[in-house]
């Protein structure tokens, strides 16, 4: 049972807050907030959960718990005193698959970070939500050998999920090819790369690929990239956690002018 109630909820104030400005922002009706009842610990604290209770629609329910009651049914799960119980019938994590991706870029040119075998999950949260603070709202992932959008993803990307669109896609190879042929340039980083950056392409022209924690970018895709970019290194550990390379890549990419 408790396993069911953590799979069925998202929790966090700022998980949470972002999701439900994001809803009330776009003002969907209450029946498509994708969730049915919010829980709440007694005499909250006057910071981001009042914030919270303003935005929610009366047609959802908030229940108030005791902070032990909420621990009992979330053992383990730094929940903060708030938590969202997702409607049964909760849509997909994912904005779609290549299908979905062609269909976006139709509709307008964004830049894109692709994703290739993320298996962490803590990780692909951070990643998200890096992405996100640097305007990289649409995501690529691929389907195979990559950490699932799962609660620990949602609630490390301290809500940026709620902001991005997040394709899966079946052959990464494929989804690159698409993008060159539809005006992206495809950046990749190596440690054997040897391109300038300063022919950084245009931001919204950018598709950039970070690869697996341990094996870095696959060399199918290397070698199918428009600029392969180094990032310096002047100590002696010759290699970044993905989480910080990519927050270097996506800096200088938006920030080159300034």
């Amino acid at each position: 049972m408790e396993k069911k109630v953590i799979k069925g909820a998202i929790y966090g104030k700022r998980n949470v807050a972002e999701l439900v400005q994001k809803n009330f922002e776009e003002g969907l009706p209450t029946n498509k907030w994708g969730f049915r009842e919010v829980l709440i610990k007694k005499n909250p604290s006057r910071d981001l959960i009042d914030d919270i209770i303003s935005l929610i629609p009366k047609g959802i329910k908030i229940t108030y718990l005791s902070n032990g009651e909420l621990d009992s049914m979330f053992h383990g799960v730094n929940h903060q005193g708030v938590i969202l119980l997702r409607e049964e019938s909760k849509k997909s994590n994912y904005s779609g698959d290549f299908t979905g991706l062609q269909e976006l870029v139709a509709e307008e040119k964004l830049p894109i970070l692709i994703l290739d075998r993320i298996q962490d999950t803590g990780n692909l949260g951070n990643i998200l939500r890096t992405a996100e603070c640097f305007g990289f709202t649409t995501i690529v992932l691929s389907e195979r050998e990559s950490a699932p959008i799962n609660d620990t993803v949602e609630r490390m990307s301290s809500g940026a999920i709620h902001h991005l669109k997040i394709f899966k896609v079946t052959n990464l190879r494929q989804a690159i090819d698409f993008l060159k042929e539809n005006g992206y340039w495809v950046v990749a980083t190596s440690d054997r790369g040897l391109d300038s950056w300063d022919k950084l392409p245009e931001i919204h022209e950018t598709a950039v690929i970070m690869g697996n924690e341990e094996a870095g970018v696959k060399r199918i895709l290397l070698e199918n990239a428009d600029f392969v970019f180094q990032i310096p290194m002047h100590g002696k550990v010759s290699s970044l956690n993905v989480v910080v390379a990519t927050g270097i890549v996506l800096d200088r990419i938006v920030n080159r002018a300034l």
